[in-house]
């Protein structure tokens, strides 16, 4: 939790978006709260691993680290950037 946090992020002042809705999924991405991730603490069960890596699930392995995610993060986050994908 708090692993993608501002020193991670520097940029990262205040969001100019004012949907509500869209500054709490940023804001629970930031910290690292997310029902897929922080599910088992609601219902009781264990913490999930990551199928391929055999590590705890975050939102830093999903978003930065999770070898067999590399092609959807090209896909989808880096064409967001403007970023020549090179998949």
């Amino acid at each position: 939790m708090g692993e993608i946090t501002t020193s991670t992020l520097p940029q990262w002042t205040y969001t100019h978006v004012r949907d509500r809705h869209l500054q709490t999924l940023l804001a629970r991405l930031r910290i690292g709260h997310t029902y897929l991730t922080q599910r088992y603490l609601l219902t009781r069960d264990f913490q999930p691993y990551c199928d391929d890596c055999l590590v705890s699930l975050t939102v830093r392995h999903l978003l930065l680290e999770c070898p067999s995610l590399i092609e959807l993060r090209h896909r989808y986050l880096y064409c967001c950037r403007g970023r020549d994908s090179g998949v």
